[in-house]
Parts: structure tokens; C-alpha cells; sequence
């Protein structure tokens, strides 16, 4: 046996070298306040078998999260503005610095015109990394609406005629070499993602596919997303701890990942269209149906996070494809993936964190100095290094949320700035925490680590003061025990 920091991605420490036929370990060496990565490797004659888990005590409360480039597609935005304000603002509230882009659109385009744009979009965003970014820091990539998408390589994931595969992570590599295809005019020739992988991870957020040409209704889906988007952020769908799992030997990797965040006992056996359908689910890992129109007429299954694995449903230009429909009304999805191959590392999203970051633990997973790769196995099949590890959704989305506070007010009183609130309902409060912006237009925080009252004084406050609000809580998950903030909110003129 063997860990690590769960965030650093640096050497194992091996702890225990030779446990036997053994099922169990103590770790008496815990430190408190610390997220570990265990990994638990069998090696036996010709027998390879290599198992993660996540797991802290008393883990601190992430004040910030990383940057976001949240891309809007250039003519969307005033069909849904007010939805794109409040969504960049749970961003924020969430912890996270929000840099806004507007996107090319793709509407109309050929392929070679479509390749042009996302290169030029691909600049942008490199461009906003270099001034905001930091290679230490998660950085995601939310795309909004039609914007361009490459297809590169020639490959064969899921079994059948290789061809040139639509790729998101090309927009969350900033550093990666991506020629053009010679034989294929509008494509590009990586088949695996090249270099280090990627900086960022990326979602895309596109019902233009599913509405065929039918404006209204593409907003409309728009909108869903984003009211359920904000509804889950805050709390109303409660603090979801049950998931259901179907195809198991496809997704075995991605069962363990379950166990890990919800615990063995919280798993349904069962698919998207039966036990799905009969509530919401904190995550939801099966094949589902592979007429991805069906989901629009059909179906409603009711995640938060979802993989849909089967053939061709990593073709994410395709009309009507799987993952995409799964989140459009009366599904409720926020976040689809494709599984399997890879399968994907979820163990973190056991201590909060984000599918972003599952993303992009799985799609940088290297081969290391012996050969082996640092998460094995990768499913049934050695996949590496996978340019079709997209994402459907929003990237920055994790489990275990906090009812916020209400009613954030700011008077004005005997030089300082007198903030009330209403008192978050959530069941574990501890506390609360206040942030003020500053001139960078982040939130920073102000006042003592916890406040204990509904009410503080900032006696030294800015002009034009904008504050932030957020409660604390202490949660017992399976893998351990974590504090979490809420959404922020934001102070209103008395």
C-alpha cells in the first residue's frame, strides 16, 4: 500500500510493503487536515490488480477554486443574459476567478472555416491563462452555445472504424502541439493528447444540435440547464448522497469511484431508464440508450453526474448525441461523460472536488519510469492519453453542497459598514465567512476565519464596497470529514 497528497500528483510513499491476504489497513499515521490518496496494488504471478481511494479528517474549506474561461458563443448572449449573469456569478460565489470570452459561433461553417475559428478561440484562451492563470491552479473551460469544435486523429475508442474525432481538450491544452492533418482538409492530426496534457479542464454547454434549427427551443434548454445549474448549486436539491450503477464489467473502474464518494451501501444496482427515472441521484454510471433522440421524447432521468457509456457516444458531433440529450429537459444532468475507456478517476469528487478535475486526473494519467501507468488499470482496455475525453456540461460542478445565507445587507454606520443576514438553514453550520471585493474584481476575505452571529462590521471599508457572503459547514461524507463553504451571496444596498 502506498499514498500520497491527493493534490499533488507527486511520488507514492509506500506504507505498507507486504500486507498478505489481507482485506484491510490501519493508517495510524493520518494527518488531520491533509486529503490522502491511497492506492493498493496486488501483484501475483501473472495477477495485476491496483485500487484508489480518497480520504481526510477535518480537510479546510477551499476558498478559492481556480480560474474559469467561461466562453459565451458570440450572438447567444442576449437571448440568455440574465441566466449567463447569475451562472457567472455562482462562479464566483463559488470561489472561483470568472474570466467571460466571447466565442466564435460554428453556425454555417465548413469544416476548414470551423478549424480557423477554434484556433483563433484557442488563442484567446491561451492568451487569458498566461494573464490569470497559474500552472498550480485548477483552471477550467466552460463553453456556451456553438462554438467551434476540431476533430483530430484517427482513432477507434469504442471498437469500430477509426476517423478523425470531435475534441474539447484542445481547448484546455495550452501548451500542446497540434498540427494540421495533410490527408484530411478542417482537421487535426493528434490521435492522443500530445505533450504533458492538458492545463485545463473543459465542458461544453450545446443544445444547437437538438433543437434543429428551432431557436426558441434551444434557449429554452438553455435556461433549464442554468435554473438547474443554480439549483443544485444552492442547496435545493438537497445534499445528494445515493448513486446507481449498471454495467458493471465496462465499468468497474468507475463502480469503485462510487463506493469511494457515496460509500458501497448507497449504490443501486440498476440503469438510466428504471431506477434512474425514480428520483434524483447524486451520480448515475450505466449504459443508457444509444438513440440519443429517445431522451428528448422518452425519457427522464433525474443525476446530477452522469456516464453514459456505448458505441459511438463519444461522437459529440453527432446529432442528438447520448451525453448531450441526457441534460436537456426532462432529463436533469448537469454533467454527462462517456466512461470506460478511459474509465474515469472520480475518487477525488470523494472530498469535493470538481468533475473538472476528474477529467483531467484521468485524461493526464502518464506511464511512469516501470512501465505502468499511474492510475491502472484503465478499463477493460489500455487507453491512454484520450483527445475524445469530453466532457458534456460544466466542469466545475462537485458533490456535497451547503445551504447559503439570505438577505445580505450593508448599512453604512459610524464610519465602518454594518453587514446583516439571514441565517443559513443548513443542518452543520458552523459559521460563516464575508469577502470583499477588491480592485482585481476578486473576493477576498475579511473579518475572522469564522463569524459566529449574523452580523459584522467592516470598520475599515472601501468605496463602493461589494461584499460576499458564505456559510460553513462541517460535513461527514464517506471518505472522511471535510468543512464546505455555500454559494456566496452578495450584499444589497439597504
Amino acid at each position: 500500500m502506498a499514498r500520497r497528497p491527493l493534490d499533488t500528483g507527486g511520488p507514492w510513499t509506500v506504507i505498507a510493503p507486504s500486507l498478505g491476504a489481507r482485506n484491510f489497513y490501519d493508517d495510524t499515521r493520518l494527518s488531520a487536515g491533509v486529503a490522502w490518496e491511497y492506492r493498493v496494488r496486488r501483484l501475483q504471478r501473472d495477477i495485476f490488480d491496483q485500487g484508489y481511494y480518497a480520504l481526510g479528517t477535518a480537510l479546510p474549506a477551499q476558498d478559492q477554486r481556480g480560474l474559469v474561461l467561461f466562453v459565451t458563443e458570440d450572438g447567444l448572449a442576449e437571448d440568455i443574459r440574465p441566466e449567463l449573469d447569475r451562472f457567472a456569478k455562482d462562479l464566483t460565489g463559488d470561489g472561483w476567478h470568472v474570466l467571460r470570452l466571447t466565442g466564435p459561433s460554428a453556425r454555417g461553417l465548413d469544416a476548414e472555416a470551423e478549424l480557423v475559428a477554434a484556433w483563433s478561440l484557442r488563442a484567446d484562451l491561451m492568451s487569458q491563462f498566461a494573464a490569470g492563470g497559474a500552472e498550480d491552479t485548477e483552471v477550467a473551460v466552460v463553453l456556451v452555445g456553438d462554438v467551434p469544435l476540431v476533430k483530430s486523429g484517427w482513432v477507434a475508442p469504442d471498437g469500430h472504424a477509426p476517423q478523425a474525432t470531435a475534441s474539447d481538450l484542445f481547448y484546455g491544452d495550452f501548451d500542446g502541439d497540434w498540427p494540421q492533418s495533410d490527408s484530411t482538409p478542417g482537421t487535426l492530426q493528434p490521435s492522443c493528447l500530445p505533450g504533458n496534457g492538458i492545463e485545463a479542464s473543459v465542458g461544453r454547454i450545446d443544445f444547437s444540435d437538438l433543437a434543429t434549427g428551432d431557436r426558441a427551443q434551444e434557449i429554452a434548454y438553455l435556461k433549464n440547464y442554468f435554473d438547474r445549474n443554480h439549483a443544485w448549486r444552492h442547496g435545493q436539491w438537497g445534499d445528494l448522497r445515493e448513486a446507481y450503477l449498471g454495467a458493471k464489467g465496462h465499468l468497474f473502474v468507475e463502480g469503485d469511484g462510487l463506493a469511494n464518494i457515496v460509500g458501497p451501501a448507497a449504490i443501486t444496482p440498476g440503469g438510466h431508464h428504471d431506477v434512474g427515472e425514480s428520483g434524483r441521484w447524486l451520480f448515475e454510471v450505466d449504459f443508457g440508450d444509444f438513440n440519443g433522440a429517445t431522451y428528448l421524447t422518452k425519457y427522464a432521468a433525474k443525476p446530477v453526474f452522469a456516464i453514459n457509456f456505448d458505441s459511438n457516444k463519444q461522437k459529440i458531433d453527432q446529432r442528438n448525441n447520448p451525453m448531450t440529450t441526457m441534460m436537456a429537459a426532462s432529463n436533469q444532468a448537469l454533467a454527462v461523460d462517456w466512461g470506460a475507456r478511459p474509465a474515469w478517476r472520480l475518487h477525488a469528487m470523494a472530498l469535493g472536488r470538481t468533475i473538472g478535475d476528474a477529467q483531467r486526473r484521468t485524461a493526464n494519467n502518464q506511464t511512469l519510469t516501470d512501465g505502468l501507468a499511474d492510475y491502472m488499470p484503465t478499463g477493460k482496455h489500455r487507453l491512454m492519453a484520450p483527445i475524445w475525453f469530453n466532457l458534456m456540461g460544466d466542469p466545475t460542478l462537485h458533490a456535497f453542497p451547503v445551504l447559503p445565507a439570505a438577505n445580505l445587507k450593508a448599512v453604512p454606520q459610524n464610519h465602518g459598514m454594518t453587514l446583516t443576514w439571514q441565517a443559513s438553514p443548513d443542518a452543520r453550520l458552523q459559521g460563516y465567512r464575508l469577502y470583499r471585493a477588491g480592485r482585481d474584481g476578486m473576493y477576498h476575505p475579511i473579518g475572522p476565519d469564522l463569524i459566529a452571529a449574523e452580523q459584522f462590521t467592516d470598520p475599515a471599508p472601501t468605496p463602493d464596497a461589494r461584499y460576499m457572503l458564505r456559510a460553513l459547514a462541517f460535513k461527514e461524507v464517506h471518505a472522511g470529514t471535510l468543512f464546505m463553504l455555500s454559494q456566496g451571496v452578495f450584499s444589497e444596498s439597504p
